[in-house]
């Protein structure tokens, strides 16, 4: 856990460039945080991604998923880099990944280049690309179980659901905009997650797939089925730093939806439809006497920029 010296040394940093400091104030009481720097580590979905199975497969099946101290390795001549960046780049970037326990809620929220409403679109890739859904794994007396926070689905301006990637994602869009109950939507739910079918992978037109995906990258976007376990009171909202919007969409879920035991272990991960960026972490949930010990340890943040 980070200590409070680097949200001290990441304000200073701002001021020092100029940047606004609004995206470390909007996380400011968070007590897991992951940030920029960490968005395109080598994760060890990676080898499950390869072999088909985003769900259960060997690493995820017997352990919690992590992400290691290389970065991802793209294809000549980017290298490994955290994430490609630029005009363009920025657009796809997993920004900060949050997480406040209150009681017996958690909070997860999740900050993107990618506007998770409205989707993506660049002429010279003549499609569009959305914010991927966040990944819940948990590890308790039970074992290990996979979960899924929905996203919003990005819309058009007649607030029609955007056709992704010539189509490839659309059992995920039917399932996030009319999954539930009499077609209801499930935009911002919780679900649980059974098998591999219930997970989409990237591919498409334009986007990475597993023979060439850049080492490392976890191909995981979007929940496509599972057990509906409820609203998670999705929220949105936008903040400016460093020149650039984060949209941020924030979740709210009871501790008791991802485990009943006092103490346990949860890994969270998302990734754009694209590929091309991914951000994540593991932490511990404590049992409820010692989250004044968390609060007291509250972790920094730094936001570090993109090489344009």
């Amino acid at each position: 856990m980070r200590t409070n010296a680097w949200l001290i040394m990441a304000v200073m940093a701002g001021l020092v460039s100029g940047a606004r400091a609004d995206l470390i104030q909007y996380f400011d009481g968070y007590g897991f945080i992951q940030e920029v720097a960490v968005s395109g580590l080598e994760s060890s979905y990676y080898s499950d991604t390869k072999l088909g199975q985003p769900v259960t497969g060997p690493t995820t099946g017997t352990m919690l998923p992590t992400f290691g101290p290389n970065p991802v390795t793209y294809p000549s001549p980017v290298g490994p880099v955290p994430s490609p960046g630029g005009a363009v780049g920025k657009h796809f970037d997993q920004g900060v990944l949050g997480v406040r326990i209150d009681g017996g809620q958690m909070t997860i929220s999740l900050a993107s280049g990618m506007n998770a409403q409205t989707g993506y679109y660049y002429t010279g890739w003549q499609t569009y690309y959305s914010q991927g859904d966040p990944f819940i794994d948990v590890r308790d007396s039970g074992g290990i179980r996979h979960l899924a926070l929905l996203s919003a689905w990005a819309r058009n301006s007649d607030e029609q659901p955007i056709n992704l990637n010539n189509g490839h994602f659309d059992a995920a869009q039917a399932y996030h905009t009319a999954g539930g109950a009499g077609a209801s939507s499930l935009e911002g739910h919780l679900v649980a997650l059974h098998t591999n079918a219930d997970v989409t992978l990237v591919g498409g037109r334009g986007s990475y797939y597993a023979a060439i995906a850049p080492a490392g990258l976890d191909l995981r976007t979007f929940a496509c089925g599972g057990t509906d376990l409820g609203y998670a009171n999705l929220a949105h909202a936008s903040v400016s730093d460093f020149g650039q919007t984060w949209y941020i969409q924030t979740w709210t879920v009871q501790l008791t939806d991802l485990s009943a035991d006092a103490n346990f272990d949860v890994a969270l991960h998302a990734a754009v439809s694209c590929g091309n960026d991914q951000i994540g972490g593991t932490f511990n949930v404590p049992e409820p006497s010692s989250l004044l010990l968390v609060a007291a340890g509250i972790a920094g943040l730094r936001i570090t920029r993109r090489p344009s």
